[in-house]
């Protein structure tokens, strides 16, 4: 017999799929997207209405509510790895010209938490608070590969049994490594290298990114692949 899904998973899988799409969605499309059924849909909604985390807009559409800006504010107040990785990110951004951006794992997905744009005008249209599966890009591979195994099982487990195959062994050269790169994954002419952020139990905080026109790239990949590398390196070493 399958295991029953808590009720409060179903509620949080709603807000999460508000959470990362595009436009407020409609009870409908929720029910659709998550596989739970209309009327369900409706009563957590209700719940995570009365709770301010979600609110009804135009025509029945629902997207996030206004307590999610009071939890990203609890977040950025109290999180010491967001505080200590602002002038590590600052430091890369200037010496490579580049942008660059701390990943956190959130739920299946990796989430920027904090960017500091490149100055130049072409530069990678990426943006705090963003969010991409953890199957594509240097800021997913390097989460992926260095998360704990239950997690990253299930995410290969939505690939077929050939893509599994192709990217564990993508992880497993991650994790040799330290680091991975990708380009033209997520956006067309995108160069990217991320490296994980291992506390000194090695476990995963995030991941330190750098993204930059692949045009730019060429000539100072290495060089900008350990600059990286140590960011990650030097963040890690402060939550000893």
């Amino acid at each position: 017999m399958a295991e029953k899904t808590p009720s409060q998973d179903k509620t949080f899988a709603l807000l999460s799929a508000l959470a990362v799409a595009a436009e407020p969605l409609t009870a409908r499309a929720l029910a659709e997207l998550t596989g739970l059924p209309l009327s369900s849909t409706y009563r957590y909604l209700a719940t995570l209405s009365r709770w301010s985390l979600v609110q009804e807009r135009q025509s029945g559409h629902y997207a996030p509510g206004p307590m999610a800006v009071q939890l990203a504010a609890g977040f950025e107040q109290h999180n010491s790895v967001l505080t200590w990785a602002r002038p590590l990110l600052s430091e890369l951004a200037v010496r490579t010209g580049e942008s660059a951006a701390l990943m956190m794992l959130s739920g299946h997905r990796a989430l920027c938490v904090e960017m500091i744009d490149s100055s130049q005008a072409l530069r990678c249209c990426y943006q705090k608070g963003h969010s991409q599966p953890l199957l594509r890009g240097a800021s997913a591979k390097a989460l992926l590969a260095f998360t704990e195994q239950n997690l990253r099982d299930t995410v290969l487990s939505s690939l077929a049994m050939s893509e599994q195959a192709a990217l564990q062994a993508e992880l497993c050269q991650v994790r040799e490594q330290g680091y991975a790169v990708s380009e033209g994954e997520l956006d067309q002419n995108v160069w990217g290298v991320s490296a994980p952020v291992l506390s000194g139990r090695e476990h995963l905080l995030g991941s330190i990114s750098l993204m930059a026109p692949a045009e730019r790239v060429s000539a100072v990949a290495n060089q900008w692949i350990r600059w990286t590398c140590e960011a990650a390196q030097r963040l890690g070493a402060m939550s000893y």
